[in-house]
């Protein structure tokens, strides 16, 4: 089979090579798919600059999920079967034109789902769910931010958030982004280009009135969160975007410092929590509970309750055009690579 390996770090046209690989070995309890697509995530962006730490060693074929059609099953495997048409979430070895995982992260899909659709119901609707209806319930009428809410993850976490009747305030950066939001449901928008996103938030409900803040920037935005969190507050880390442009030891140094330093005492005064996500790690230990984040939102969409945006399909020539698009911010929505 034929996969975009990640070769070397930095600039994407160099970064990757198209190489035969031998098919991988599929295992009890795992699937084979037929890849027609893979999605992007951010994630991928971070390991091909060298700065995602849980990504395998190079040379390497990285990539979280997948959609096409199961060509084999392993023993035990009830939940598909051989020609399903499915997504699914892959422990890495997303970027190839055959992958395998666990079944417990493969979900059927009906067969007229787009590739950007069914990509966005595997990584980014699994973690929007785990967020959102796992490690934290939302309550009508609390006041919600959402890092990115015209991103993949993000638009997800705003339709979960208002299915629950929550005020919803999405953070964004351009004019183009608050329509896509606004359209989405929320209250209002938080615009990076036009200020301080946190002076914005007090101007319409003030000071320490975040209830719940899902965020996947990191640094300074989960210790500004921390400060103005309301009694009783929740934040949800997934991600750190706010660090992508690392590019040494004292930067490095920098950017985990910005987070803040927390103590659980002040957490216990004011009942307040700070929760971290990471999906590799669910995958690993918890899979069980992935499955139930893999299938709930693709349940969602089927009756019409969750629609992620409308992405953007490359073809597997433009990899290095589709990372620039991701990393940039160029496209709401997820990004599909076709074989």
């Amino acid at each position: 089979m034929k996969a975009a390996v990640l070769v070397r770090t930095g600039d994407p046209r160099k970064a990757f090579e198209i190489q035969e690989r031998p098919l991988p070995e599929l295992h009890d309890h795992f699937v084979m798919i037929e890849v027609e697509a893979f999605g992007l995530n951010y994630a991928d962006v971070m390991a091909r600059k060298g700065q995602y730490r849980d990504a395998p060693p190079m040379p390497s074929v990285i990539g979280y999920d997948v959609c096409g059609h199961v060509t084999a099953v392993g023993a035990n495997v009830t939940n598909v079967k051989t020609g399903d048409r499915v997504t699914a979430l892959t422990r890495f070895g997303g970027y190839a034109q055959f992958a395998v995982t666990d079944a417990r992260a493969v979900v059927k899909i009906p067969d007229d789902t787009d590739a950007c659709t069914a990509l966005a119901l595997a990584t980014q609707g699994a973690t929007a769910w785990y967020c959102a209806e796992e490690v934290c319930r939302i309550y009508p009428h609390e006041r919600v931010i959402i890092t990115a809410a015209a991103g993949g993850v993000g638009s997800l976490l705003v339709q979960l958030a208002k299915r629950r009747h929550a005020r919803v305030y999405g953070i964004v950066s351009t004019t183009r982004k608050e329509e896509i939001v606004m359209q989405l449901g929320a209250h209002a928008t938080l615009n990076r280009s036009k200020g301080d996103i946190f002076e914005q938030y007090r101007t319409f409900e003030g000071p320490k009135a975040i209830d719940i803040m899902f965020d996947s920037a990191g640094g300074s935005y989960t210790k500004n969160a921390m400060k103005n969190l309301a009694p009783g507050g929740r934040y949800v880390g997934y991600g750190g975007s706010q660090g992508s442009n690392v590019r040494n030891i004292f930067q490095l140094l920098r950017f985990g410092l910005s987070f803040g330093f927390y103590h659980p005492a002040p957490f216990l005064m004011r009942s307040q929590a700070l929760i971290g996500v990471n999906m590799l790690r669910l995958a690993d230990h918890k899979a069980d509970v992935l499955k139930i984040c893999m299938e709930n939102p693709v349940e969602l969409f089927r009756n019409g309750e969750l629609k992620p945006l409308q992405g953007e399909t490359f073809d597997i020539a433009q990899l290095a055009e589709a990372h620039e698009a991701l990393e940039h911010g160029k496209i709401p929505g997820k990004i599909a690579v076709k074989w």
